[in-house]
């Protein structure tokens, strides 16, 4: 199967390098990056073991890769503000039965892709794994919580499983499913929960869970959360109390080292994604009626950090 992946940092690279084990697959990223994949490889280090993937194409746009297209299968793995003009990118390089997957945060991505290729040809991909650049060519896999899911909207379980299947053969634990919009709720509610505040207080996952006042946050952002959810009318799984616990005791444990991805972008003077996570929650939230202050609070601190670290609005 010829894969592309668009937008290959961190995520998109771990991806890339398990998938070129048995795969032909063609990452395009940023030239420092794909700089150091051409002259030495990939690196991935970490809890999953050191490997170097030396098997893979690698460019900076999607020109470059035109003389390889078609591709059956593209993973967009850039920020969520990024993924019209990514999609719009790609679409040249693929074919009437092409799968493009969204393997990104925050809600409506899939919306967007659907929009762009047909919602037949799309689908979404949760990962519940983190991974930092060390530096060009050299990515780490710091903390793994659960399977990665995988499921189309038009809910082609055949495809799916194929998808989930060939992921986690190459190394990369996956499971598809029927409903993945209500599993990228379910993790934007983890990242709603973390990711944040971990970034405002520049603290791990884990110290978010110590303390009495920052759980109370995570719980307001929560209820606040699931009553857009509702409305949205997803079929979710626990009630916000539920979830709450299952955070705290299950999901919290194993990612306590995780140095939320809003920090890293923060230090890196990058824009965040909180558009897509807790402002997509107030976003929801005013269009169907729904008071949403704690998560608009958070949205405005991460903001202003944004200012402060001379993040433009346009980046």
């Amino acid at each position: 199967m010829k894969i592309l992946v668009m937008g290959a940092g961190a995520i998109g690279s771990v991806f890339g390098g398990f998938l070129s084990n048995s795969q032909d697959v063609t990452l395009i990223g940023r030239e420092d990056h794909i700089s150091a994949i051409r002259k030495k490889g990939l690196r991935v280090s970490g809890i999953w073991g050191e490997h170097l993937f030396k098997n893979l194409k690698a460019f900076t746009s999607t020109d470059e890769c035109k003389i390889y297209a078609p591709y059956d299968l593209v993973l967009i793995t850039t920020k969520s503000y990024d993924t019209e003009h990514a999609t719009m990118q790609i679409l040249p390089l693929i074919g009437e039965d092409s799968i493009v997957v969204s393997v990104q945060n925050g809600i409506g991505n899939e919306e967007v892709i659907a929009k762009i290729v047909g919602k037949e040809r799309t689908m979404g991909g949760m990962a519940i794994f983190g991974a930092m650049m060390i530096e060009p060519g050299h990515v780490k896999v710091t903390v793994y919580a659960s399977e990665c899911l995988f499921g189309t909207l038009s809910q082609d379980m055949k495809k799916s499983r194929a998808i989930a299947g060939m992921i986690s053969k190459a190394g990369i634990p996956s499971l598809p499913t029927e409903d993945i919009i209500r599993e990228k709720w379910m993790k934007v509610f983890y990242n709603i929960a973390l990711n944040p505040l971990s970034a405002i207080l520049k603290v791990r996952y884990g110290a978010l869970g110590i303390y009495d006042e920052t759980r109370a946050i995570i719980k307001s952002m929560l209820q606040e959360a699931f009553r857009v959810a509702k409305k949205e009318g997803i079929r979710l799984k626990f009630t916000y109390d539920e979830y709450f616990d299952y955070l705290m005791e299950k999901q919290l444990p194993p990612t306590s080292e995780h140095i939320s991805s809003m920090l890293q972008d923060l230090e890196r003077h990058k824009k965040t994604e909180v558009d897509y996570m807790n402002g997509a929650i107030v976003r929801l939230g005013k269009a169907h009626g729904i008071k949403t202050p704690v998560n608009e609070t958070v949205v405005n601190l991460i903001k202003t950090l944004e200012r402060m670290y001379g993040v433009s609005s346009s980046r």
